[in-house]
């Protein structure tokens, strides 16, 4: 009955994220002053204490304010999504930083897990793509999570791209 339950909470969580990236094909975003600064240190703040970041140090240099147009439920989801993934890989640490650049806001998430091969970058933004096969469905996700956050980054006016680092992996959202 327990396993029968963990499915069923499973494939809803699948639904939901299949029916996220559909809505986004059909919506554009709510336009409202979102800080993505202040959303990134709540985040950090909040993971800090979830199970999947026993033993990880989170931290996160954001000086308020990063503002952007958008829609703050959204953003959230991509930041959420971004440390959901690093917490998984991450070996120890994870580094989250907003600021700006010109014109544009930027947030990068960074971890110091096995990092992503050049060759794979692009494929991890494919849905359902899982790098490391041996992962059981009840340890990982779908392999949605990055398809989502890069279509959020998107509908936003920005990127979500994979960036070399010496060590892990380190991804970057960049709006105009």
């Amino acid at each position: 009955m327990r396993e029968s339950a963990a499915d069923v909470v499973r494939l809803q969580a699948l639904a939901d994220d299949l029916l996220l990236l559909a809505s986004h094909r059909a919506t554009a975003p709510e336009g409202e002053p979102v800080d993505l600064a202040a959303l990134a240190e709540d985040l950090v703040r909040e993971h800090q204490h979830l199970p999947d970041a026993k033993g990880l140090r989170l931290t996160c240099e954001a000086p308020s304010p990063a503002l952007l147009h958008g829609n703050a439920t959204r953003l959230e989801r991509l930041l959420r999504n971004l440390l959901t993934n690093a917490c998984r890989h991450a070996a120890s640490e994870i580094e989250v930083t907003v600021g700006t650049d010109g014109s544009q806001v930027v947030l990068t998430v960074t971890d110091d897990g096995p990092g992503i091969a050049p060759a794979d970058r692009a494929r991890v933004f494919d849905r359902f793509t899982r790098l490391d096969a041996s992962r059981a469905r009840t340890s990982g996700g779908a392999g949605l999570g990055l398809p989502i956050a890069r279509d959020i980054a998107m509908h936003h006016g920005g990127t979500l791209t994979i960036e070399d680092t010496e060590r892990g992996a380190r991804l970057v959202a960049r709006f105009r």
